[in-house]
């Protein structure tokens, strides 16, 4: 709200009338918004190559490590007599089925303990009665619902309490429009090519600040984690009914890098549920986030008016419409 203001006072003269230099200011202010924002998609892009980088050499490492035990094992197997290995490989055999069996059945005993249910409404996704939004699940063009009265009210909550313990939290970034983030989107895309953008920027539709539960808290600067202020927004915004939206070694469970000021409301039952839990809020809900998924995700909810109702993957949906209040 206070951007709309800023946005609509640089483009009044002192009269409450246009001016060239108001113009000038704005479009300015334009031109560097965007700019400190392509140079912290920048420097996210770089942090997510280390990490896929370090990634790879520690999987070449375990590789070696198993080639080379594997080998060792082998060697010792061949210099046994015929009958001996004859009489593993049968107990081999038995193990492995016991092995199979158990598995089976523990896999069978998970996937019913996990069992999530799943809506698609109005062409938007609820996972256990939660807004899932990410590089899979993506929100309607027209779904415009300005930030959350009920996320702000807990952000100030929150943000009353951290100053009572010496720490300041302000938003610094809070709904984000369709419109706004398929321009951003396009000029990363046009600078970039859509492979590169999507490393650095959410595609329209699959942005979680057009959700209007999510902010942004003081800074969106990599300096930004280990900072008291970010420690103390990790240990108690949970409760106040958030999570950290794309916690640290999550990178390939969330599709983003590690991002400690983005935070998302769910109320604080679920929010408080899902930080014990340890887990990402995909792993906590059983879903992906890529892209590669999201045009079947995005058929199947053409249907606005009710839910799309079938069985897959431990999922089960009904054919119910729902008040949802997030």
């Amino acid at each position: 709200m206070n951007n709309q203001t800023n946005n609509e006072n640089l483009s009044q003269g002192t009269n409450g009338q246009p001016d060239e230099y108001s113009a000038y200011r704005y479009e300015e202010y334009e031109r560097m918004r965007i700019e400190m924002e392509k140079r912290r998609a920048e420097r996210r892009a770089r942090e997510h190559r280390r990490v896929m980088k370090n990634r790879i050499i520690a999987i070449a490492i375990l590789l070696v490590i198993i080639f080379v035990i594997v080998k060792a094992c082998g060697g010792k197997s061949d210099n046994k007599p015929a009958a001996d290995s004859s009489s593993q490989t049968e107990s081999t055999k038995q193990a492995e089925a016991k092995t199979t069996t158990k598995k089976k059945t523990s896999d069978n005993s998970k996937a019913e303990e996990t069992k999530h249910k799943i809506e698609q409404s109005n062409g938007m996704t609820f996972v256990d009665g939660i807004l899932i939004v990410n590089k899979t699940y993506s929100l309607p063009s027209d779904y415009a619902p300005c930030v959350s009265t009920v996320a702000q009210k807990a952000f100030d909550d929150m943000a009353a309490a951290a100053a009572q313990d010496g720490i300041t939290l302000f938003v610094n970034s809070s709904y984000r429009s369709y419109q706004d983030q398929e321009s951003l989107y396009n000029s990363y895309a046009a600078e970039r090519g859509t492979e590169a953008a999507d490393e650095v920027s959410s595609r329209p539709g699959h942005s979680e600040h057009q959700t209007g539960l999510t902010f942004d808290v003081n800074t969106t600067e990599d300096s930004f984690a280990g900072t008291p202020e970010a420690n103390w927004l990790a240990e108690h915004c949970a409760e106040y009914g958030f999570i950290i939206r794309y916690p640290e070694g999550k990178e390939d469970k969330t599709g983003y890098v590690y991002e400690p000021w983005h935070i998302r409301y769910l109320g604080k039952e679920k929010a408080q549920a899902v930080t014990k839990s340890g887990l990402c809020l995909e792993e906590y809900l059983g879903v992906t986030s890529d892209y590669k998924y999201a045009e079947d995700q995005n058929c199947s909810s053409l249907n606005t008016s009710d839910t799309q109702s079938s069985q897959a993957d431990g999922y089960y949906q009904d054919n119910t419409n729902y008040d949802y209040q997030y």
